[in-house]
């Protein structure tokens, strides 16, 4: 999820350092919402994030829009000259409604550019999330008890409610290194390296792009390519997809690892002294595991629509998956204020397809030293769903209890792969400037509608399938140059 400010000509997005698809898309999408403060030279956000830049805590596509991209790169000075340092530091609080997900994210950003314009630059995160993620079962009208995935305790829903897994806990410690330096005439070069490690999850991303400018630095072009290399260690190991999530005929496999791979090509171009466009196209494809190995399915009456059977299946989504998007940002300066537009399409080989307008509008309202402004913005997302997703598996369709299998590949009832449409609300408070720091203040709200699902049999007609997400964002940040 992201738009941000543009960052240097190199600018790249860096591979997601996240948990286990469950936590993955919120991670990427709220990691965006600091990236605007904390980017490092060349770090953008990860390439294999959600395609929503605001805080969502249900994204599907495992893609964010290249928010920053290329800017037009300067020449090095003539003479060099001292060294700066720019500290950049934010804490970020996020809260889902009705007990579910909530974050505290601090994060702290270094860089030093020297008088070649060569910067180097180190970023530090640290997160802890808590509260209750939905598991994927559909709602009954009884209570529902569940194993955890541990396999050592267990909880309940209660009757009509969405079943929630309170156990939902993680903490992670990111590190990523960057560097950007010219490379020839009219070029910039920029690397990234980043680490991150969770209890149950551990990623390693690398990148790489190179700009270059034209047409007398009023257009830059660049191109960039990202690895990354992550491995999954769920609790209780990583359960077999489509076969009984939990008693004997369950079953756990060793650890897995998924590698992603994706190609970012972008052109930045000055229309007029008012209006900077930018284009990007990216191109991402992932092989090993996708599925999330929390997640479940209800095993359903075709009739009554009441849990039967087997009851309740682990997920299986496909080991791969080949992502495209689309950006398109356009920046125009008025006489004082700055109103920045984009849109992104987003699609991948799993069937989803997506839309997203971001709408800002920067209302300076002091000169320079003061440095006081008020951003409003407005984001509209849109989304189908995957073509495996489906709200249950029917008993003797999809499903068979007598024999433990199912009759599809691939299945899930994970929100983040369902139809959707989500907005979010919020306004930026700035101030300060002047060399002396600049403060600013970040309010979103965020409400995302789920498509209900078609067809529901019996009881499940009378239950709420689709329930509304509701959430709450605040950014606290500050910047200082020496």
């Amino acid at each position: 999820m992201q738009l941000r400010s543009p960052t240097s000509a190199g600018a790249l997005m860096a591979p997601a350092t996240t948990r286990s698809p469950n936590s993955t898309s919120l991670r990427a999408a709220l990691a965006a919402a600091t990236s605007a403060l904390l980017a490092p030279a060349v770090l953008a956000q990860g390439a294999t994030a959600s395609p929503a830049p605001a805080p969502n805590p249900a994204p599907a596509p495992d893609t964010t829009p290249p928010a920053g991209g290329p800017t037009p790169s300067r020449t090095p000075a003539a003479s060099a000259s001292p060294a700066e340092w720019k500290l950049d530091s934010a804490v970020l609080f996020y809260s889902e409604a009705n007990g579910r997900v909530r974050l505290v994210e601090p994060v702290l950003s270094a860089r030093r550019t020297d008088g070649n314009e060569r910067t180097l630059g180190l970023k530090l995160t640290l997160d802890a999330l808590t509260g209750a993620s939905p598991n994927g079962a559909a709602p009954q009208h009884t209570a529902q008890t569940f194993t955890s995935p541990s396999g050592e305790a267990t909880y309940t829903t209660a009757a009509g409610a969405t079943p929630l897994d309170p156990s939902f806990r993680d903490s992670r410690v990111a590190l990523a290194a960057s560097l950007e330096q010219p490379f020839g005439e009219n070029q910039r070069l920029s690397l990234v390296a980043n680490v991150s490690n969770e209890y149950d999850f551990q990623s390693l991303g690398l990148s790489a792009a190179l700009a270059r400018d034209f047409n007398d630095k009023n257009t830059t072009a660049t191109v960039g390519l990202a690895f990354e290399g992550n491995r999954s260690k769920p609790v209780g190991g990583t359960p077999v997809g489509l076969r009984p999530a939990f008693g004997a005929l369950s079953e756990r496999k060793p650890d897995e690892t998924r590698n992603v791979v994706d190609l970012l090509v972008g052109v930045t171009q000055v229309v007029s002294r008012q209006w900077l466009m930018q284009f990007n196209l990216g191109v991402g494809r992932g092989t090993g595991i996708h599925t999330d190995p929390y997640k479940l399915l209800s095993v359903v009456d075709g009739t009554t629509g009441l849990v039967t059977g087997d009851r309740y299946v682990s997920e299986e989504r496909p080991r791969s998956r080949t992502r495209w998007s689309l950006y398109w940002q356009n920046k125009l300066h008025l006489s004082r204020d700055i109103v920045d537009l984009s849109y992104r399409y987003y699609r991948d080989d799993w069937g989803i397809a997506a839309h997203t307008l971001d709408a800002r509008y920067r209302f300076e309202l002091a000169n320079v030293a003061t440095g006081l402004h008020v951003e409003p913005r407005w984001r509209h997302h849109r989304q189908g769903a995957a073509d495996f997703w489906r709200g249950w598996l029917v008993e003797g369709g999809e499903w068979s209890s007598a024999t433990h299998r199912a009759s599809v590949t691939a299945a899930s009832a994970d929100p983040r792969l369902g139809a959707f449409d989500a907005d979010t609300l919020g306004v930026k408070m700035g101030w300060g400037g002047g060399g002396k720091g600049e403060w600013s203040l970040r309010l979103e709200s965020y409400r995302q509608r789920p498509d209900r699902p078609a067809g529901a049999p019996g009881v499940l007609q009378t239950l709420d399938l689709a329930p509304t997400v509701k959430a709450t964002l605040v950014l606290l940040g500050y910047s200082t140059s020496f």
